[in-house]
């Protein structure tokens, strides 16, 4: 599915067999709202359009449908990249590879998805 955000409510916490995840309620444009589970802060902001999928239509949650590569490329300029855009983005995976090195539960997805967030900060 895929939704416009238009709120994003903190729910506490959830603890499984892999981990503590924060709970995260997601409100959408067409008047849905979806339960999500995020390790850290939830990675989109109000005003974004994703993709996600329903886990439980009972119990209304949901996850996000993510494609790193696509999400990370989207930082991309037209054209193929320039020399100082492409330093920017390899700087920024590495930073966000060594700080999810750290932590040892994150996913290849987390570190996409913060070195997106890098790369978008040092460009505006």
């Amino acid at each position: 599915m895929t939704g416009k955000i238009t709120a994003i409510d903190s729910k506490g916490t959830y603890s499984t067999a892999h981990g503590t995840f924060n709970k995260y309620q997601v409100y959408f444009a067409n008047g849905t709202d979806y339960q999500f589970l995020a390790k850290g802060e939830f990675k989109k902001n109000i005003g974004d359009e994703i993709d996600f999928e329903i886990t439980n239509e009972q119990y209304k949650t949901a996850k996000l449908s993510f494609s790193p590569m696509q999400n990370f490329n989207s930082t991309k300029p037209s054209g193929g990249g320039n020399k100082d855009q492409i330093i920017i983005r390899q700087t920024c995976i590495k930073a966000a590879a060594e700080f999810h090195a750290q932590r040892g539960t994150s996913g290849i997805e987390d570190v996409l998805a913060d070195a997106e967030k890098l790369v978008n900060f040092v460009n505006q």
